[in-house]
């Protein structure tokens, strides 16, 4: 699914970006090589890069071990 329709950066993009090290919608657009347009993905974004956090993935964790 396309994240970005003007920058054409689809989601499997944006993951590749955050698993190489971009923290932020900034760092997404810097490893993709391009410049933010419109700025409607900022949020589609930002939750994709929140959820490949350190401190979200802990918390996941922490959550299914509670669960258990």
């Amino acid at each position: 699914m396309y994240v970005c329709i003007c920058n054409a950066i689809n989601c499997k993009t944006v993951r590749h970006s955050v698993n190489n090290g971009a923290s932020s919608v900034a760092g997404v657009f810097k490893a993709c090589g391009k410049t933010p347009q419109c700025g409607r993905c900022f949020t589609t974004i930002r939750e994709m890069v929140g959820d490949a956090s350190p401190a979200h993935i802990c918390a996941d964790h922490a959550h299914a071990i509670a669960a258990e």
